[in-house]
């Protein structure tokens, strides 16, 4: 039990440079559904940097920017038996970006 406990809360709200670290460089799936749009890339080498005010996530010749003030929180769920993480970003103005990566 102790185990499990501590599991789900790793697994939960994690800081955005952790987000970033973990995604700087990978294969991953984005999902994207924005104020009047929505992206979607599959099995794409994925890169995340971070400055001062922005949060960037580069998929192919396609660049996203997040205003850091907009993140309400990054969630992470780990999928053991498919080698895949789930991190889903939820925005201020009710936009989230889901990123599978593998």
């Amino acid at each position: 039990p102790l185990l499990l406990s501590k599991s789900i809360m790793s697994d939960y709200k994690i800081p955005l440079d952790t987000f970033v670290q973990e995604t700087f460089e990978c294969k991953a799936s984005v999902c994207a559904i924005l104020t009047g749009a929505a992206l979607s890339f599959q099995d794409t080498n994925l890169r995340t940097r971070r400055d001062k005010s922005d949060l960037h996530i580069i998929a192919g010749s396609t660049w996203l920017s997040i205003p850091l003030a907009s993140i309400l929180s990054i969630e992470r769920q780990t999928f053991p038996d498919i080698h895949t993480i789930e991190y889903e970003i939820s925005a201020r103005d009710g936009g989230s970006i889901t990123v599978d990566a593998s």
